[in-house]
């Protein structure tokens, strides 16, 4: 069953694009879900349309039912800012590879709106110098995590199955070293699907060793990628195996499907509309939200692990070729040796011609290096020796098998979770257990969210005003509530995108440290600015007391914020904070609501309930006495949640 869209279909949706809405004006844009945008778009000749994007699945107008108009999250809000009211200038496939590019015009300046449509791909709002000004989710590219503020990096390139030359094509499958149709689908930039048909079209066993074919074949082969991907003819279609289940969905006809039923649609919007959409929707109706967090967690772990086989295989690979790595390193140690800088020596044999300059992609003023031997990349450091090269990439592969037992805890707990059992109860072995040395942020009220931002709050009017003074960055992000008595709360990004989960989790924390928990209420509103947009400069003639800000902007609002806390014990910390982020990593924990209840009161409460799941009293007494929990309480009454005060 097909899961997204080929890059013949995005050629053909690229073209459908700029027939419909190229000239015409972008309206809103909506978030729905986690990697689906929606953008309201006035077409010249149709009038107002729907354009679904789905980050590695699919782009097409829809006819759908679109979200309902609310605040939206971060990154629509940013390409509302950007792109509403703008035309649209171009509409392009790059390098025919599953990425697509609508071009928008504003007010004298060009920003592009790239979707990424292969596994794992995102969204990215670049600028008119392709800067990236936001992305939908986090990005990885060989190993640099992708951020605001730096360029876009496009996926390398493979060989273009519509232009290759005979001799090109010859050279690849004489060095494939697989059969057919597996070195057509590795080297030439298709999926198995088209791997099939180029080979059906020639008349060439898929199955043959590539390096086997003669002269004639390779001919036909040749020839058949032109048939294939120069075809062409529009005929968008679904097709449907023996028992009406559809397959696949198609711009033109596949002689592989020949002989199965299809049905033909007038657009081929709506065949994807049609092959996608019911799919989706079961799924997203039937899923529990802890299968999402499950599936997230399994993706999680089995990338930590893949990460750890390659930097080991890398590090053994560096042993196999030793003699190649050291004299790259001789090259550029003995030039450094004779005082050049590593900037210069870049400069000189970028340009050298030498054979191992030319194994070197690029090298920085630290003498940190990329390279290619033999038809690997490697990151080296021209300082360091062969074996301590090697040593790095074991390092690394020792931090992601760290990582990958963190996530199996994570994993088995959710999916505990799930099944409506409690998490395994933590047995410890008493001991003598020394108080650890505080973190700098926990002099403040934080906590860590669900996917791995520090979020502060200040205590009072003087913490506000020192996380103010000392944390706030103009890349983070701030909120707060109109009520008088509020936390200044901010999320450090470290210039990454946040996630709508982060930004829930943050706001449900601001109003619930606020004076709103005094009054008893179920929720509250919140809103969030940028860090760049609180300033301590008031207006003239008025004069800002302290721990208040100047907000000058506009703010996004988080309507009916319900209020919550939990406490509990996490990897051997106390910790608190928004539901979502504390309870599903802590054992034991309790969650807490406005009640009756004094601080004091409630702290001893909850001591009793946590000294009845751990044995260890001396362990408790120094992680998670009545005073630290105190420091975890808002201000007023609370109770805990679904117990009598």
């Amino acid at each position: 069953m097909k899961k997204a869209m080929s890059n013949v279909d995005v050629a053909a949706m690229a073209s459908e694009l700029s027939d419909r809405i190229l000239g015409g004006f972008m309206g809103k844009a909506y978030q729905q879900s986690s990697d689906k945008i929606w953008l309201s778009v006035q077409s010249p000749a149709e009038g107002r349309l729907d354009l679904l994007l789905v980050a590695g699945k699919r782009v097409n107008i829809t006819k759908g039912q679109r979200p309902a108009s609310k605040t939206p999250p971060q990154f629509p809000t940013m390409l509302r800012n950007r792109l509403s009211g703008g035309r649209i200038v171009d509409i392009r496939q790059h390098d025919f590879d599953r990425v697509l590019e609508i071009a928008v015009e504003r007010s004298g300046s060009i920003n592009y709106l790239v979707v990424e449509l292969f596994p794992k791909g995102s969204m990215v709002l670049l600028d008119e110098n392709r800067v990236i000004l936001s992305m939908l989710k986090k990005m990885v590219y060989r190993g640099s995590k992708m951020a605001a503020g730096e360029k876009y990096l496009y996926h390398p390139g493979q060989l273009d199955p519509r232009t290759i030359t005979l001799s090109d094509l010859s050279a690849w499958l004489s060095s494939a070293g697989q059969d057919l149709v597996r070195s057509l689908v590795r080297g030439l930039n298709m999926g198995g699907t088209y791997g099939e048909e180029v080979c059906l079209v020639a008349g060439v066993d898929k199955n043959k060793p590539a390096l086997e074919l003669d002269g004639p074949e390779l001919e036909r082969v040749h020839s058949a990628l032109g048939q294939v991907f120069l075809d062409q003819t529009l005929d968008p279609h679904v097709v449907l195996d023996k028992d009406g289940v559809p397959v696949d969905v198609l711009s033109r006809p596949l002689q592989i499907y020949q002989g199965l039923e299809v049905k033909r649609y007038v657009t081929f919007s709506e065949a994807i509309d049609a092959f996608f959409v019911e799919k989706e929707a079961d799924a997203e109706e039937k899923k529990n939200p802890l299968d999402r967090r499950i599936e997230l967690q399994k993706k999680a772990l089995e990338e930590f692990l893949a990460q750890e086989r390659s930097l080991v295989a890398k590090g053994e690979q560096i042993y196999q070729i030793y003699g190649n790595v050291e004299q790259i390193l001789r090259v550029v140690g003995v030039a450094h040796s004779k005082g050049f800088s590593y900037n210069q020596i870049w400069e000189r044999i970028s340009s050298s011609g030498l054979p191992q300059a030319k194994a070197i992609l690029s090298m920085d003023g630290q003498g940190e290096m990329k390279v290619v031997i033999e038809g690997t990349e490697f990151e080296l450091n021209a300082g360091l020796t062969v074996p301590q090269n090697a040593q790095r990439y074991y390092e690394n592969a020792k931090e992601q098998s760290r990582k990958a037992n963190g996530a199996k805890e994570a994993l088995a707990i959710t999916e505990q979770l799930r099944s409506g059992k409690a998490a395994p109860k933590k047995t410890r072995q008493a001991s003598v257990h020394r108080k650890r040395k505080p973190k700098w942020y926990e002099r403040f009220r934080w906590f860590t969210s669900s996917d791995g931002f520090l979020v502060l709050g200040g205590r009072d009017a003087e913490s506000n005003e020192e996380i103010y003074t000392k944390y706030l960055e103009r890349r983070d992000l701030a909120l707060h509530t109109d009520a008088p008595g509020a936390p200044l709360t901010v999320i450090k990004t470290e210039g990454e995108v946040v996630s709508e989960s982060t930004l829930l989790e943050a706001a449900q924390f601001a109003v619930s440290y606020s004076s709103i928990w005094k009054g008893g209420l179920a929720a509250a509103d919140c809103y969030m600015i940028r860090g760049d947009q609180v300033s301590k400069t008031p207006e003239p003639g008025e004069f800002l007391k302290k721990g208040a800000f100047v907000i000058r902007g506009e703010r996004t609002y988080f309507k009916d914020t319900l209020l919550g806390l939990a406490v509990g014990i996490s990897e051997g910390i106390l910790i608190g904070g928004p539901v979502s982020a504390i309870k599903p990593k802590s054992d034991p924990v309790v969650e807490i609501e406005p009640g009756e209840m004094n601080a004091d009161d409630l702290a001893k409460r909850i001591y009793r309930q946590f000294s009845e799941k751990v044995d260890d009293r001396a362990f408790l007494k120094v992680v998670a006495s009545v005073d630290q929990i105190v420091q975890f309480l808002p201000p007023g009454g609370s109770k805990m949640k679904d117990a009598s005060s």
